[in-house]
């Protein structure tokens, strides 16, 4: 019988820690359109060519990819017309993280700001907010390292 409360009990734990955490659906980590594992020529056709090139690494407008064996690594963006799926955008307050995305997998405090990370329900990616002052001042989706 204690065996069984125990076993009840451990359960019962791993559920509620399990809500704590974010969940987010690794095709929901993409922002303004641009994903972790999209091709060069998905890239390319959806936002042309970039403005400038520096072996892997690709500047456009309101983004830049790091290309890794001709797919998308890393996209990050500075810009408020690069939405997340949830409507997240840079410039915006820091409270709608925890309205979109619930709490943060990982949370860092650096350079005079606060990084916010969520990973991935199969935690292959993640999405990075970087905010200062509460606002939010870049996003950031990767395959996780």
């Amino acid at each position: 019988m204690k065996k069984f409360f125990a076993t009840l009990i451990c359960g019962a734990v791993l559920f509620v820690a399990s809500l704590a955490m974010a969940a987010v659906e690794p095709g929901k980590v993409i922002v303004g359109g641009v994903f972790p594992g999209m091709s060069v020529s998905q890239l390319t056709s959806n936002f042309g060519q970039p403005q400038y090139r520096d072996g892997d690494d690709w500047i456009y407008q309101n983004f830049h990819v790091d290309i890794e064996h001709g797919v998308v690594e890393k996209v990050t963006t500075y810009s408020n017309a690069m939405p997340t799926p949830e409507g997240v955008r840079v410039g915006q307050s820091a409270d709608v993280l925890n309205r979109a995305y619930g709490s943060a997998d990982f949370v860092d405090y650096d350079d005079g700001g606060v990084e916010y990370e969520y990973y991935s329900i199969d935690h292959t990616k993640k999405i990075e907010f970087k905010v200062y002052n509460g606002v939010i001042s870049q996003i950031t989706c990767k395959f996780r390292d």
